[in-house]
């Protein structure tokens, strides 16, 4: 997958979005993430659109008949048409990667991954929520994952920025002062 072209993509299918329908683009990030899932689910569809032995015809021809059938929309089929033509389906969970940080980047969203120990409750996540709200300055939305390894405490995930809170991290630091005071 190119990084480089991912980008290109999904910052112009954004562009596109906003000027078809701004007020539609949850519901393309909405329609890409399924469109993702079904993809990760089926990689032999992503190798085959990608496979020079297929002719180009054959393979426009699959994506016109899934626009066909009403399961995506025209402009996701324009997209899926142009990856195709373009030899980048490969491309397409990259791009709607990028197409989710331009859609929260606009509407001022952050999504964090919480990793703790043991499922979080409701009231909990709030709470996290709310504190990092302020700490990040955009409105929150949780991503929970539960990881026994961490053996309690959090940890907080936000682009490239961990807030290790962890009581596995707490040891490991402990563990390094003692080590360098025997040694």
């Amino acid at each position: 997958m190119n990084d480089n072209a991912c980008k290109v993509y999904g910052d112009a299918f954004f562009s596109l979005c906003c000027e078809e329908n701004e007020s539609g683009l949850k519901d393309h990030l909405d329609e890409m993430t399924e469109l993702s899932k079904v993809f990760s689910e089926n990689p032999e569809f992503i190798k085959l659109m990608g496979a020079p032995t297929v002719p180009l015809e054959e393979k426009l021809a699959i994506v016109s008949e899934i626009v066909k059938s009403g399961k995506v929309s025209e402009l996701m089929g324009n997209l899926l048409c142009v990856l195709t033509e373009k030899g980048r389906m490969s491309c397409f969970a990259g791009i709607v990667k990028r197409f989710r940080e331009l859609y929260n980047d606009k509407l001022k969203l952050a999504e964090i991954t919480v990793t703790t120990s043991a499922p979080l409750s409701d009231e909990m996540k709030s709470k996290i929520a709310e504190k990092m709200s302020k700490v990040i300055g955009k409105t929150v939305t949780i991503v929970e994952r539960v990881d026994a390894k961490i053996i309690g405490g959090v940890i907080i995930d936000y682009g490239s920025r961990r807030y290790d809170g962890s009581v596995k991290a707490k040891l490991n630091e402990l563990s390094k002062e003692l080590g360098s005071v025997i040694a």
